[in-house]
């Protein structure tokens, strides 16, 4: 569970409301800050955050360029067995790398650069690559699994889905067999009421205008996608939820796509994660809202009473705290 250092609300929206698919955005809050600036966590409470390291301020990761990725593990003693941290992808070559003391108690830090595997001139470029980080102690001569979890970075050029394209959730080679998006249950997840979000429930509201007619519009991209790629869950799910969080850049790029509280049903939990890898890039945001990166939860449910779905979005308070980060897929 991560130890949670609440900020000032940064952004507001509304309620938008979409016939079968109502979405709600609540608070969202800028991007979360090193492990350094953040308060340290109770002894024994393990946090890790996983973070990008070159990204510009447009977020974009160039394709068949290398990006480095940053790593973080809190609540660990220092000075036991060495930990290490393992970075997988299909799109990129291995890398191991040591995790070192920083300066907070009980947190151990690293920076992986990942390398791109050449692909054949006939591929078709990937929306988004799944980058799996397990964080491991080194005992002789193997290593010894703490914890996994995974991340969806974007890559390239991209366009916004057309009105009426379908996306599909991914094939074989993009997800690992037989391993579920969601290991573990993520304790540091806010509780969300199973009511609508009223205006009334949102206050301080922002200044009215274009601040809340852009969340809008992210509320209907997203609510586009979902509708669109759970379509291709293969069995009937009674009522799954799976909550997904990721960085929203200013020029509406996305990065860090990950799982904060998986469904139990894997195929529910991509739907999750490519509902957002398709509904983007978004617009970029309006002169009125941050100029930096913020974090967006996001809660889609299947199976709402009269055959809908639904999404809400949940509070981010660690500003300048760690994060949970995804689980492995």
């Amino acid at each position: 569970m991560d130890y949670l250092v609440p900020s000032p609300l940064a952004l507001l929206a509304g309620v938008l409301g979409l016939c079968l698919l109502p979405l709600s955005l609540v608070p969202v809050t800028p991007a979360a800050g090193s492990p350094s600036e953040a308060v340290s966590a109770p002894s024994g409470t393990r946090w890790v955050k996983i973070d990008l390291a070159t990204a510009d301020a447009s977020g974009d990761i160039q394709m068949g360029k290398p990006f480095d990725l940053s790593i973080a593990i809190g609540g660990v003693v220092q000075g036991g067995a060495p930990l290490v941290a393992i970075c997988e992808s299909v799109l990129f070559h291995k890398q191991v790398i040591a995790l070192e003391p920083d300066n907070v108690d009980m947190v151990m830090k690293g920076a992986a650069t990942m390398e791109p595997i050449p692909s054949g001139k006939l591929s078709v470029p990937p929306k988004a690559a799944r980058v799996q980080v397990t964080i491991a102690r080194v005992k002789k001569d193997k290593f010894e699994r703490v914890l996994t979890r995974v991340v969806y970075v974007t890559m390239g050029k991209q366009e916004a889905a057309n009105e009426g394209s379908d996306t599909p959730l991914p094939s074989s080679e993009e997800s690992s067999g037989g391993e579920s998006v969601q290991e573990e249950v993520q304790p540091d997840a806010l509780p969300v009421s199973g009511g609508l979000v009223v205006e009334e429930d949102l206050l301080p509201m922002p200044t009215p205008g274009q601040g809340k007619a852009y969340w809008q519009q992210i509320s209907y991209l997203v609510s586009r996608s979902w509708s669109r790629t759970v379509r291709h869950v293969r069995h009937a799910p009674t009522s799954e939820t799976v909550r997904v969080k990721f960085r929203l850049y200013p020029s509406g790029r996305v990065q860090l796509i990950q799982i904060e509280k998986g469904s139990g049903a894997r195929e529910v939990d991509e739907a999750g994660i490519y509902a957002v890898v398709h509904a983007q890039p978004f617009p970029p945001f309006p002169d009125n809202l941050e100029s930096e990166a913020v974090d967006v939860h996001v809660r889609m449910r299947t199976g709402a009473r009269g055959g809908g779905r639904d999404m809400q979005s949940i509070t981010n308070k660690q500003a300048a705290g760690p994060e949970a980060g995804s689980s492995k897929k």
